[in-house]
């Protein structure tokens, strides 16, 4: 089976942090034995290092991987988002259909977009023109606060959704989002991310702490995501003034998404800048040694679909404080493998996070029931690509009896 794989937000050399789970999906789906090629469509980008992602220019028109082989068309990706989001989907569509119809050959038997939008919207077009399945994976914040916007984009997300023969949601809170938008739910499967516990588990919390340079003798609270509102990390640095201290830390690890200096001011003006770390954006290679480093792992989102950071902490034996939103509460058990509190609630994250703080026996017992119930439960990525191919699978069957009656 050939599969055309479709996801702007795809990792590569210049941004390696993109997408890293797209990525651990993409190659477990291969590693299956399924014909991938993959299209990562950039946007048009200066060459000017003041530009947002201006490496994108570097990208080559396509890359041959021991997998397969990564295609980067360029599309017009219409800024200011808040205003012209909408265009971006149109865009998207025009200059990747025809890009693919020129350079994707031999055609596919399925497309695989990986995000509703723009990906998913963008494919329509392409899965018209080869008469081929579309599969969409539904990962949270898209389907479930865009969608409900009452804007274009949003009628643009729930027209391919409508279109998709099939959509992959990450959890059933998302799948519950999805159908609550009048999609047909029998096209709507559960297909959980993955962990690769191999590469996550624990690595020896002094170990890993020499080996990323970080103090031995304190507690170290740990984030890592994305500096941006819908993570929460507003009301991370809040609730930060009531446990950081000279004996706790607490370290940001991720890209800015342009809140990073607020952050910072907010910290200084509650008197705590000097407890807290932002380290930017590291290699994802690296994250297994952050997480054992670390005594906590907290999550303060304010919408998710099925976050896999908070996977990768357990598969560490690192216990996590996170908000009782979206599938967070599918892959913890509150008051065993860590904790959850409400969305917005600075207070209770810091009262969590003080009880964990004062109970390393907690701590290290949460720990091992995390990484424990991640094994039992099967949530790997060689699971998730082995649901992902029979759902490929059905669809190439019936889309065959079709053609053989017709």
């Amino acid at each position: 089976m050939k599969v055309l794989e479709a996801c702007q937000e795809f990792p590569n050399r210049y941004y390696p942090q993109l997408g890293t789970f797209i990525k651990q999906s993409i190659d477990s789906i291969a590693n299956q034995g399924v014909d991938v090629t993959v299209i990562s469509p950039k946007p048009f980008v200066l060459p000017v290092s003041a530009f947002p992602y201006y490496n994108f220019f570097k990208l080559p028109k396509i890359e041959h991987t021991t997998k397969y082989d990564l295609h980067y068309p360029r599309y017009v990706y219409a800024v200011p988002k808040k205003y012209f989001y909408p265009i971006t989907g149109f865009s998207y569509s025009h200059f990747v259909f025809e890009y693919a119809i020129k350079n994707i050959k031999p055609q596919p038997d399925l497309i695989h977009a990986h995000f509703s939008y723009p990906d998913g919207y963008g494919m329509m077009k392409l899965a018209k023109r080869w008469k081929v399945p579309l599969v969409i994976s539904a990962l949270g914040t898209i389907e479930r606060k865009t969608a409900y916007e009452g804007s274009y984009t949003s009628r643009q997300i729930i027209e391919a959704m409508n279109f998709a023969d099939k959509i992959l949601s990450v959890s059933e809170d998302l799948k519950l989002h999805i159908t609550n938008l009048g999609i047909n739910e029998e096209k709507v499967h559960v297909v959980p991310n993955g962990v690769d516990t191999a590469k996550f588990k624990p690595a020896g919390k002094a170990h890993a702490r020499n080996l990323l340079n970080l103090p031995q003798d304190k507690n170290i609270v740990l984030f890592v995501g994305a500096l941006r509102k819908i993570k929460g990390v507003d009301y991370l640095i809040e609730a930060a003034k009531d446990f950081v201290n000279t004996n706790t830390a607490l370290f940001m690890v991720g890209r800015d998404d342009g809140l990073r200096k607020g952050l910072e001011k907010r910290a200084q003006e509650l008197k705590i800048a000097d407890h807290i770390r932002f380290t930017g954006p590291v290699d994802h290679e690296k994250i297994p040694l952050w997480i054992s480093a670390s005594d906590i792992l907290v999550l303060p989102s304010l919408s998710e679909g099925r976050p896999n950071v908070v996977l990768e902490a357990l598969a560490c034996e690192v216990p996590v404080v996170a908000t009782n939103v979206g599938g967070i509460p599918e892959l913890m058990i509150d008051g065993e493998t860590g904790y959850l509190v409400p969305s917005k609630d600075p207070i209770e994250i810091s009262k969590k996070i003080n009880k964990l703080l004062e109970n390393k026996s907690q701590r290290e017992n949460m720990g091992k029931l995390g990484r424990k119930s991640i094994i039992q439960r099967g949530l790997t990525w060689e699971a998730h690509a082995k649901k992902t191919v029979n759902i490929y699978s059905e669809l190439l069957e019936k889309a065959s009896k079709t053609k053989n009656s017709t």
